[in-house]
């Protein structure tokens, strides 16, 4: 009997067990990651940034993402990732069992990138999208984000 008040509430403290546990490991430190919002060029490389907007849907989906094929770890909501890269060209994938999206960018040095991946409510896991974006636009998004630790090393 006492559980009937806590029964229309289970999905809701599901959901948000999920959406704040998702990719909480791989945070950077608050210091790492205001560092990484200063957006200082590299005059040898290229800086890409790669952020999920926090949206309350597909709030519970982490999204892998790949550079070059090599894994690079997975974004929550809120999250960025940032990378300072040789010059070369670059593809940048993510993922989830119900789609995929692909970019390719040509990487300068002394030039930033910013990257925008969303995923959305689809038939289970969520769809992905990728996505280039101006660099007034990916600096303002990526202020209010939390910095990841990137698995993926450049060989």
């Amino acid at each position: 009997m006492r559980f009937k008040i806590f029964g229309p509430l289970i999905p809701i403290l599901v959901l948000i067990y999920f959406a704040t546990s998702c990719a909480s490991t791989s945070k950077a430190p608050e210091i790492k990651s205001n560092e990484a919002k200063e957006f200082k060029t590299v005059h040898d490389k290229g800086v890409v940034y790669l952020y999920r907007p926090g949206r309350a849907v597909g709030a519970a989906t982490q999204t892998q993402i790949k550079v070059n094929g090599s894994d690079a770890g997975g974004t929550g909501p809120g999250t960025f990732f940032k990378w300072e890269l040789e010059p070369d060209t670059y593809t940048f994938s993510c993922y989830t069992p119900e789609s995929s999206a692909v970019v390719e960018l040509d990487v300068k040095p002394g030039k930033q990138y910013f990257l925008r991946q969303d995923t959305r409510l689809g038939v289970g896991s969520g769809r992905v999208t990728l996505k280039e974006v101006d660099e007034k636009t990916g600096k303002e998004a990526v202020k209010g984000y939390k910095l990841l630790h990137s698995t993926y090393r450049q060989k």
